[in-house]
């Protein structure tokens, strides 16, 4: 699934900046694959800083590129995390409830 949402994005990315770029020096996006890596950095927060949209566009799908690496990545990642906590706390109960018992 990630790497569908990097594909995406990263395909969308190059083809708005490559059309909506009107500078001289075009743009940072090169290649689809220059885009897919601003994809990855993007949707799993990290931001390099290396790339970035100038369009208005393609701020927009930068923003909607990081929306959906919270979705996808973040909010996952906070349920796995606190599954892990719960079962955490509850061999510690039943470790303690072992160890405290008459002999």
């Amino acid at each position: 699934m990630v790497f569908m949402v990097v594909l995406m994005f990263g395909s969308i990315m190059y083809t708005v900046e490559k059309t909506m770029t009107d500078n001289a020096n075009g743009t940072q996006f090169n290649s689809i694959m220059s885009g897919c890596w601003w994809s990855v950095i993007t949707v799993t927060t990290v931001g390099y800083g290396d790339m970035y949209p100038e369009s208005s566009l393609g701020m927009m799908f930068g923003t909607l590129a990081l929306l959906a690496g919270l979705i996808v990545l973040a909010l996952p990642v906070t349920v796995i995390v606190a599954k892990f906590s719960d079962e955490y706390e509850k061999s510690k109960c039943e470790k303690k409830s072992k160890g405290s018992g008459y002999r």
